[in-house]
C-alpha cells in the first residue's frame, strides 16, 4: 500500500481557521461516504493484488481457462491480480524458496504431500472444503489435503491418471492382442524393440518415473511403507523382484536415453512414430491430435492409431500411481480472504465444469458431482477416465501421504536405486537395501 508523507511540522500543529476547518470536515465526510458506500476503499482496492503460482500445464488451454476465471474474479472484486507458472519440477524448489523468505504468492498449486510438508505456514481451509463438498456432493477422496491432525491445509484440485498408451497398429502386425499384464508388456516390448519401435518409461529424475516405478512396485506385492504411514517396509522379497522386472524391461523393451529422459521425451517419442508403448496421462495423444503429426514414411496420423488402455497388472494386480494435486493459501499472504473467496468462485460447478473440459478431460476431478462428466464419453480413447481411479493410488499408499512422502518423491530415491539395478550397478537386493536406509533416513527426521 502506498502511504502518503506526514504533514510537516508546521501544519501539523499550525491552528486551522474556521473556513479550514469547515473545508476540510466538508472533504473529509464526503469521502468517508465514498468509501462507506463502494465495496473497497479506492486506494485499497487499486493496491490490493491477488497472486496464484501453479505449474505449467501440459494442457496450456486449462491454463488459460484459470487464468480467465481469476482476472473474471479480480474485476468482480476490484483487486489486482497475476497468475504465475512454472515447470511441475521446479515447484518445490520454488515453494522452499518461499517458505524460507515467508513471502510470494498467495495461493498455490501443490502436490499432494506438500501441506504437510508446509503445514505450519498454510491456512486451515476446513471451512471451504466442507462449503465446496456440500454443494457438489461430496469428494470422492476425503484423505487429500488433510492433515494428520484433521484439518485441511489443502483443497483437492484434480488428479491425473497415467494408462498405457500405445500404438495400436504395430502390436497389431506383430499379431498380438493389447497387452493386459507386465509380462504382456513385457513380452510385446521385446518384439517392438525388435522393430525399432522400443518401449519408453523413464529411469531417471521425473515425474513420470516416480508415479511408474511406484505403480511397478505396488504391482508385484511391494510397498514403501505399512499402511500407518509410518512404518518403511520396502526391503521386502516382493520389492525386489519388482526390481528385477524393471532390469528386465529396461534391457530388454528399452534403450538407454530413458535414464536421461524428462516428462516429456516419452510424449516425443511415441508422438514421432519411434515408441510403442509408454506410460503417460492423455496430454501425449492430445499433442499427436493437435498437432497432426503422422507416421515417417505415410499419409496417416499418429494419433489414428495410439490408443488408451489400464496400468498392466502384475502378481498382486492392477496398480498406478496418479498425480494428485491440492491448492492452498499461504499464511503470510496479506489477502487470505480475497483469496478464500476465489477458491469458493473456482470450484463453483460452472466454473469447475470449464476448467475440466478446458484440461480435455486430463483433470480428473475429486468431486463426486463431475465424476462422470461428459467429456469422458467425447471420445473413446477416454472410457478408461471413470475407470482408472480403481487403480490408482496417491504417493505414500497404502498410507495416507506424509511429509516425509514428499521429500522421497523430491529426491527420487526410487528411480534413482532402480536405475542402478537396471545398469547393473547393484543388485536388486542392495539396490533395494540402498532404497530402504535413504527412505528410513527421511522418515526419521520427519517422525
Amino acid at each position: 500500500m502506498n502511504h502518503r508523507p506526514l504533514p510537516s511540522k508546521q501544519t501539523q500543529f499550525e491552528p486551522l481557521k474556521r473556513r479550514q476547518f469547515m473545508k476540510a470536515s466538508l472533504a473529509t465526510s464526503a469521502g468517508l461516504a465514498g468509501v462507506l458506500m463502494s465495496r473497497q476503499p479506492p486506494a485499497m482496492a487499486q493496491d490490493r493484488e491477488l497472486k496464484l503460482l501453479t505449474w505449467s500445464h501440459f494442457v496450456p488451454s486449462a491454463d488459460d481457462e484459470l487464468k480467465r476465471q481469476l482476472e473474471e474474479f479480480g474485476k468482480m472484486e476490484g483487486i489486482k491480480v497475476r497468475m504465475d507458472r512454472v515447470a511441475h519440477l521446479q515447484i518445490p524448489a520454488v515453494h522452499a524458496s518461499q517458505v524460507q523468505g515467508q513471502k510470494g504468492h498467495d495461493i498455490t498449486f501443490m502436490w499432494i504431500g506438500e501441506p504437510h510438508l508446509y503445514d505450519q505456514h498454510l491456512i486451515d481451509l476446513d471451512d471451504l472444503v466442507e462449503k465446496i463438498g456440500a454443494r457438489n456432493g461430496g469428494w470422492t477422496d476425503e484423505v487429500v489435503g488433510r492433515g494428520k491432525d484433521g484439518h485441511y491445509r489443502a483443497i483437492p484440485w484434480y488428479f491425473i491418471s497415467i494408462p498405457l498408451a500405445l500404438r495400436t497398429d504395430l502390436i497389431a502386425e506383430l499379431g498380438e492382442n493389447l497387452p493386459d499384464t507386465w509380462e504382456d508388456v513385457h513380452r510385446i516390448g521385446k518384439k517392438l524393440k525388435a522393430k525399432g519401435h522400443p518401449v519408453g518409461i523413464q529411469l531417471a529424475h521425473s515425474f513420470d518415473s516416480n508415479a511408474i516405478l511406484r505403480g511397478i512396485i505396488w504391482s508385484w506385492g511391494g510397498k514403501l511403507v505399512e499402511e500407518d504411514g509410518k512404518t518403511v517396509a520396502i526391503n521386502s522379497k516382493e520389492t525386489v523382484e519388482a526390481y528385477k522386472f524393471i532390469k528386465a524391461l529396461f534391457e530388454d523393451c528399452m534403450t538407454e536415453e530413458v535414464l536421461a529422459w524428462d516428462d516429456r521425451n516419452n510424449n516425443v517419442c511415441l508422438n514421432s512414430g519411434k515408441c510403442g508403448i509408454i506410460l503417460n496421462p492423455i496430454s501425449a495423444y492430445n499433442s499427436a491430435r493437435k498437432d497432426k503429426t503422422l507416421i515417417p514414411g505415410t499419409d496417416r496420423a499418429v494419433h489414428q492409431v495410439i490408443n488408451h488402455i489400464m496400468p498392466p497388472a502384475g502378481p498382486a494386480g492392477r496398480h498406478m500411481c496418479g498425480a494428485y494435486n491440492v491448492i492452498g493459501v499461504w499464511k503470510w499472504s496479506p489477502v487470505q480472504e480475497a483469496a478464500k473467496k476465489f477458491l469458493d468462485y473456482h470450484f463453483q460447478s460452472e466454473q469447475q465444469d470449464k476448467y475440466l473440459v478446458s484440461s480435455t478431460g486430463y483433470n480428473q476431478p475429486f468431486l463426486n458431482s463431475l465424476s462422470l462428466h461428459p467429456i469422458y464419453a467425447s471420445n473413446p480413447k477416454f472410457y478408461f477416465h471413470p475407470y482408472i481411479s480403481w487403480y490408482t493410488h496417491a504417493p505414500g499408499w497404502p498410507g495416507a501421504p506424509t511429509a516425509a512422502t514428499q521429500v522421497v518423491w523430491d529426491k527420487y530415491l526410487i528411480p534413482d536405486t532402480a536405475a542402478a539395478h537396471a545398469t547393473g550397478r547393484m543388485s536388486a537386493e542392495e539396490a533395494v537395501k540402498k532404497a530402504e536406509a535413504q527412505i528410513k533416513r527421511e522418515y526419521k527426521r520427519r517422525s
